[in-house]
């Protein structure tokens, strides 16, 4: 039986690793979706789970432990406040949003993270160069647009090795410079990844699905969603044609094909009653024209 807050993915064998999952958030509203990630993700029962927040923030769940901080940042970038603040002790840790839920195994993710350092999945806005203007910021950074990945920061498994230390510092020294310009976290640690020369292992957007209507090839691992996660969402007879979920709503290869099918009829018959009009029109003209 493996100790509380340790993992084991190696097949059975003894080797263990200790971990701990850190949040970010401040506010009751934002807590509370702590607290319901915790609650419905099973895979979080015994592992050490910390909450990085503010001076005021109450926060009563004793499943947390609670890391206070006089946020220097604003919004989205708060998150990076973490880095300074993460507990010794653990071989590699998980960063949460607080809308995500793990819904099956993710142990891969801690695996590639020992192993490559960080281990990260692409967000669906994925061309860094096309993030909302930031290839503003890359031209600064004399970064050439080539259309670079962008990796999601709401699931983040890392291990702290010396290239992993340099790229959140990084990732810091842009959320210095830039935080007047950009107030995304995202676009600045793929930028710091890309900066420092750093290659983080690429998780499949299974553990980070973010409701956008996105393929889903076999079984979601990570929801990631300020709406509700429908019922059944891991059930399917086969992975390919791809089922996908938008706004809540599973949309399964059956369905999708009975609406394309139903859209190009409807089209048909639009094209039809116009050529036939043209046909009526020109013969009354004389000849078609």
């Amino acid at each position: 039986m493996l100790a509380a807050g340790e993992i084991n993915w190696r097949g059975g064998s003894r080797v263990t690793n200790k971990f701990a999952v850190i949040f970010v958030a401040w506010g009751k509203k934002f807590v509370n979706e702590v607290q319901d990630c915790i609650d419905q993700s099973p895979f979080l029962e015994n592992c050490d789970k910390y909450l990085v927040t503010d001076d005021v923030t109450a926060v009563t769940d004793d499943r947390l432990k609670v890391l206070r901080t006089h946020f220097k940042y604003e919004g989205f970038l708060r998150k990076l406040e973490f880095i300074d603040l993460l507990p010794e002790g653990y071989d590699f840790y998980l960063f949460l949003d607080s809308d995500t839920r793990i819904i099956e195994d993710i142990s891969l993710g801690f695996e590639k993270a020992m192993k490559y350092g960080i281990a990260v999945a692409p967000a669906p806005h994925y061309s860094l160069d096309q993030f909302w203007g930031f290839e503003r910021i890359m031209k600064k950074e004399g970064v050439p647009c080539r259309g670079q990945m962008q990796f999601n920061c709401g699931v983040i498994f890392f291990s702290l090795n010396d290239d992993v230390r340099a790229v959140f510092n990084r990732w810091k020294v842009l959320a210095d410079k830039y935080q007047q310009e950009c107030v995304h976290d995202q676009p600045l640690l793929s930028l710091a990844m890309e900066q420092e020369g750093f290659n983080p292992y690429c998780l499949s957007i299974s553990y980070n699905y973010r409701n956008f209507g996105d393929n889903i090839s076999g079984i979601v691992r990570i929801w990631h969603s300020h709406g509700k996660m429908p019922e059944g969402i891991n059930e399917f007879d086969k992975p390919w044609p791809p089922r996908k979920i938008l706004n809540g709503r599973i949309i399964r290869p059956r369905k999708e094909k009975k609406f394309i099918k139903r859209a190009l009829i409807k089209t048909h018959r639009i094209f039809s009653d116009i050529i036939m009009k043209r046909i009526k029109e020109s013969r009354l003209m004389g000849g078609i024209h």
